[in-house]
Formats: C-alpha cells, structure tokens, sequence
C-alpha cells in the first residue's frame, strides 16, 4: 500500500464515517475539528476512537491522533480529505493554508466546486507550494452520527466522480484515492465532478414542496420516504434535465453506476441513485431530516449547489429557470439573499469565461 498518512478535516457525520472506516482499513488517520465546534467533538477528542456500525467496515477504530490543532493534523499527511459542509470550505482553506506542505493531495469531499475556492484561498495567501487539488461528486457514504464517537453507515457509494485541479494532474491523484476508494473514478475535471453532486437537485425541492410539513413536523418528518411525492419528482427531473443541459454544453457527462435504475427509481435514477445504487431511496428513507428549514439541505445545497449551477448558466447562457424558481423562494423563506451570499462564478475566480477557456482554464490551472 503507497498511501500510510491520512488527515481527515471535519468532525461531522462525514468525517467520523471518513476516519473510522479508513483505520479499520489500516491507514493512519488523523482527525481534525475547529476548535469553535470543541464541545460537539469533545468525546472523540478524549476516546480517540470511534464505534461504526452498518455498511462500511464495522468495529472500534483507534485513531493515529485527533485534534484541534491544525498543524498537527496535517503535518506529514501524504492526503488531507475535507469533510465538511460547503460553507465550511473557505474556513477550512484559511485555516489550513500556511500549513500545507509540497505535494499533498487535498480533497473535498464533495466539493460542488469547492475546489476553485479553495485555490483562490492559496492564490491570495500568496502559496507557491505544489499543492494538489481534488473533490468528489458525494461523500463516500450515506451517514449519521448516532451518539458521541459513534457513527451508522446507512449506504455506501457505488461510483465516486472525482475532479482534480488541475485537470492534467488527474491520473496522479486518482491513482493513491483508488487506494482509499477502488470505486473512485475520474471525471474530466472539477466541474464535471461538482455537476454530479445529486444533493442540490434532489434535496432543495424536496424540503422547498414540503415545507409546511417540515415546520409542522417538529423534526419527525423523513424526505426519501414521504417528501418524494409524484408532483415533487415532476419538479426535481426538470431540475435535473437543467443539470444536463450544463453537462452537455460544457463537453462533461452524468455518471451512473450499473444497477442505479429500477422501477421506484426511474426519476431519481438520474441523481441520487445514480451514485449509491437502486436501493439509495430505501436507505435514505431511514434517515430523518431535514428538520427545519435552516438545515443544511437548504442552507448548502441552495446557495453552494443551486447557485453555483445557475451562475454558471448565466455564464454559458444555459437557462435554469427551474432553479432560480427555488433560489427565490428559499431566499424569501429564509430572507436571506443567496443568489448574493452563494458560489457564483465571480466568487471561484472564472467570470467571463466561455466553455473553451473555462475548460483550459480547469485542464492548467491558469487562464
């Protein structure tokens, strides 16, 4: 085995799953939260351990370290896997942007174009450093926290899409994540990577069409198995065909594993199980949430996915008609403007691009 030294960064359901099942694997990982997120950590932090149960490897896994301290976490790590929300990545770039050291491999995971940001981060920080960039289409699994230090893997992906930044360094990089995740695949470049994240297309009109029933619930309210109605799906596949269009006019193509399409998943055939299999909606279903109209299937998904594509088609002249209908009215529920706080393409460093010098631009890494 090549890769020995892991640094897991996020203390959430991801990074646990990350963590755990990678040093049941025999890798040396290290686990990273920000010290604002301290008390919620607090367990993991002392045990230095953590019970996973469920579709991953299952047991105890001891950690190599677990920390506050960012320069210890990262320090020798050959890949530094981010797990964290999309409005974390920023954070998450400042922090770690005077400690990078040459040659890393830092993945977003996922990324929904996180990647461009965070090379905006090392640009203005002025890091000359060989730094190699990646994200995923999905976190490797379908996860929760199920009490301190423990964590149920409900599913695991069967195809990761993964992008690299630059695009000509992809083989590279591909090469040591397959040893993570034989299922990890190369995409053509970020984008096509960010484009297949599922969650946007798949949770913002979801919680946005049962919206009462979220607020109404109190928290006992289950997305996959009662909020994905006949007239819901109508809404998420024109969503998806906008996707497609992006896809399409940028040279990039939708990933599905083998066995995604069943009969119960001929709509979302195309998104969520596209990644994770036919039977992603009977395990979804199992997974409470989201519980108000704050979580993060509104408030990452909606200004880091939906926006992101949207911006994106403006800049192409793709039309997202469908999506910007959701942006607005999360933007009025929610009375936050998110077409102004979201990822837009202005934000990720490529405004003025068309699709020529936007995928040079991806392939190089410099316009």
């Amino acid at each position: 085995m090549g890769v020995r030294e892991i640094a897991v960064l996020g203390g959430g359901n991801g990074g646990h799953a990350i963590a755990a099942d990678l040093s049941l694997a025999g890798f040396n990982v290290n686990l990273y939260e920000l010290s604002a997120f301290k008390t919620k950590f607090e367990a993991t932090l002392k045990r230095r351990e953590i019970d996973i149960t469920g579709k991953a490897r299952k047991g105890t896994a001891i950690l190599n370290k677990v920390t506050i301290d960012i320069k210890e976490a990262i320090s020798d790590a050959e890949i530094i896997i981010i797990a964290v929300p999309a409005y974390g990545h920023r954070t998450f770039a400042e922090v770690c942007a005077n400690y990078v050291e040459e040659k890393q491999i830092i993945v977003l995971m996922p990324g929904t174009c996180g990647s461009l940001e965070f090379a905006k981060v090392l640009r203005e920080k002025e890091i000359e450093k060989d730094i190699l960039l990646a994200e995923t289409a999905t976190l490797p699994y379908g996860c929760r926290l199920v009490g301190p230090a423990q964590v149920a893997v409900r599913i695991v992906a069967k195809i990761i899409p993964t992008g690299v930044f630059p695009a000509k360094k992809t083989h590279e990089v591909v090469s040591d994540l397959k040893e993570l995740y034989p299922v990890v695949f190369p995409a053509k470049n970020v984008v096509e990577a960010a484009l297949n994240n599922p969650n946007p297309i798949v949770h913002s009109p979801g919680a946005l069409l049962n919206a009462s029933r979220i607020e109404y619930s109190k928290g006992e309210f289950y997305l996959y198995k009662e909020g994905l109605t006949p007239s819901t799906l109508k809404v998420l596949d024109t969503m998806d065909k906008e996707r497609q269009a992006l896809l399409s006019g940028l040279g990039l193509k939708l990933y599905q594993c083998k066995d995604a399409l069943d009969e119960r998943d001929s709509v979302l055939g195309t998104t969520m199980a596209a990644l994770f299999g036919s039977g992603s909606i009977d395990a979804g279903s199992t997974m409470k949430g989201p519980s108000n109209l704050q979580d993060r299937y509104i408030t990452e998904d909606v200004p880091y996915g939906l926006v992101f594509m949207s911006s994106l088609g403006d800049m192409l002249h793709v039309p997202t008609h469908t999506m910007k209908s959701v942006i607005n009215l999360f933007s009025v529920i929610n009375q936050v403007d998110y077409f102004k706080d979201g990822r837009t393409v202005e934000k990720l460093g490529i405004a003025g691009s068309n699709v020529d010098t936007l995928n040079k631009f991806l392939n190089e890494g410099m316009f």
